[in-house]
């Protein structure tokens, strides 16, 4: 009786989960036609539908509108997932529920190295130089990655390396500040609007490559489901399932410093959705499986940003990104904290 109950709870567990994902699922496609239809311009459904089918609406204008608002909400859907998943896998990583690319300063080593870039003089506008901005993002995040995972095998206490995370924030802020002694005014001023955080502005060629890399990040967290798995019971229980964990740490390298990077790169670095939304996960979900955590905090985090990303737009346009999920992702990491503390996570 006690082991058919036991099954019972289990799949009534499972299905209520997925009961979940779907329902937030269900929200992210609500919210992604209203995307398409908000803003200074509104669109009926019928034009957008008319639009979107290679149709003529009745202004011309109209197709340059939602060109625009349905890359800013792809843009905002894949952010918020690959955000959310790279906070995911750096919190089983470290077993730390409160690490994530923002607080370990993995951002600020994307932000840097797109600040070398953009402050000697290159533009963020031509193909060229987001080449060269994706390139040198990629490079700082996986330094400060490096550093972290040398770091943490000496030090294994979870709040000296998110004090040092924090840390190398700042360290990486103080070199800013010596860059901007040398850089133009143009360049200042181009980076500083970089750095306020923006869904918008990807043409198709660059849209395109954004989401090429992000896919690839997410492909390559889906094989990371085993492994994590292991690591969510402890290394030694990983390397019990045959895990080979120095291999498996390179590739989480690898894949959070991509996804961190890309983002950061191309909307500027963005605050709390990596640490708010695994946390979320984890509260409403009651599986440990991460087969079903991953997609879950995808979703859950493409939620999040695109709900940012209304606000913003309900609110008015000149409200930077950050601002927007602060208003949403602190709240939410403040319950998180006081709930796990209160169950004992």
């Amino acid at each position: 009786m006690f082991i058919h109950q036991s099954i019972l709870n289990y799949w009534m567990t499972k299905t209520r989960d997925i009961y979940i994902l779907i329902g937030i699922g269900l929200m992210t496609m609500l919210f992604f036609g209203l995307s398409l239809k908000i803003g200074e311009v509104k669109l009926s459904y019928e034009d957008i539908w008319q639009l979107l089918n290679g149709g003529e609406a009745a202004n011309k204008s109209w197709s340059y509108i939602l060109d625009s608002r349905l890359y800013r909400a792809l843009v905002a859907i894949l952010s918020g997932g690959a955000l959310a998943v790279s906070g995911l896998i750096l919190q089983v990583f470290f077993r730390n529920p409160l690490a994530g690319p923002g607080v370990l300063g993995i951002s600020s080593g994307a932000s840097l190295g797109v600040a070398i870039v953009v402050l000697g003089g290159v533009s963020l506008q031509g193909f060229t130089g987001y080449v060269t901005t994706v390139f040198s993002g990629l490079v700082g995040a996986l330094l400060i990655l490096l550093l972290l995972l040398l770091v943490s095998k000496y030090i294994k206490d979870a709040v000296t390396l998110l004090v040092l995370g924090l840390m190398l924030s700042y360290f990486t802020s103080a070199i800013l500040n010596v860059l901007y002694q040398w850089a133009s005014v143009e360049s200042t001023r181009e980076f500083v609007m970089w750095g306020l955080g923006s869904f918008e502005g990807l043409n198709r060629v660059q849209f395109l490559i954004f989401s090429l890399l992000i896919s690839l990040g997410i492909m390559g967290s889906l094989w990371l489901i085993k492994p994590l798995n292991g690591l969510a019971l402890g290394t030694e229980y990983a390397t019990s399932m045959g895990i080979n964990i120095k291999f498996v740490n390179w590739i989480i390298i690898l894949i959070t410093g991509v996804l961190t990077a890309i983002v950061t790169v191309f909307c500027g670095p963005i605050g709390f959705i990596g640490i708010a939304v695994p946390q979320l996960t984890r509260i409403i979900t009651k599986s440990r499986n991460h087969l079903l955590i991953i997609p879950f905090t995808f979703i859950l985090g493409s939620f999040l940003a695109l709900t940012a990303d209304m606000t913003i737009r309900v609110l008015g346009n000149n409200i930077p990104l950050n601002t927007a999920t602060a208003l949403i992702g602190a709240p939410i990491i403040i319950w998180t904290i006081f709930k796990m503390n209160r169950s004992g996570m």
